[in-house]
Formats: structure tokens, C-alpha cells, sequence
């Protein structure tokens, strides 16, 4: 075999950080964000990457419990952060406008 998981594992984690910080760059052009933006948002990024780099090696280690356990420590407080930082985003785009 070539490839292992974590082999695997890397790679999609090194391909979704890539992607992330991209589109992070591409809306920073369009909504121009401040610095709280910055922060909840890339707080909320490497969380939910810590998120899946947790939770695929614990199941490739064979410890499911502490699996479903980072989803559940990592993953909700990475999906909380990346919704506040847009609505962080899109109220002072809004209030940008006026």
C-alpha cells in the first residue's frame, strides 16, 4: 500500500488550509474585513481543521469515543466562531454602506 491514512490525512488537511486561507483572501477583498473579522474567523478556521485532524486520526488509531468527543469539544465552538465572524463581516458592511 502507498498510502496510509495519515498520509492522506495531511494532504487534505494541508489541500482545506490552502482552500480556507484563499477564500479568506478573496472575501477580505469584497467585504473588507476589520479586525475582529480576523480573528473570529480564523479562530473558527483552525479550529474546525483541528477539528477534522482530531477526529479523523483518532478513528484511524481506533478510538471512536475520543472521536465523536472532538466533534463535539472542537467542532461546535468552530461552527460558533465562523458564524459570528460573518455576521461580524456583514454588519459593518452594512453599516459601511450607509
Amino acid at each position: 500500500m502507498i498510502f496510509t491514512g495519515i498520509e492522506v490525512l495531511f494532504f487534505a488537511l494541508g489541500l482545506l488550509t490552502a482552500l480556507f486561507i484563499v477564500a479568506m483572501v478573496k472575501y477580505n477583498q469584497v467585504y473588507k474585513f476589520d479586525k475582529w473579522s480576523w480573528i473570529t474567523l480564523s479562530s473558527g478556521g483552525f479550529l474546525a481543521l483541528f477539528c477534522i485532524a482530531w477526529s479523523v486520526s483518532a478513528v484511524l488509531e481506533g478510538v471512536p469515543r475520543a472521536s465523536s468527543m472532538g466533534l463535539v469539544v472542537f467542532g461546535i465552538p468552530a461552527l460558533i466562531l465562523l458564524v459570528l465572524g460573518r455576521r461580524i463581516v456583514l454588519k459593518y458592511r452594512v453599516n459601511a454602506k450607509k
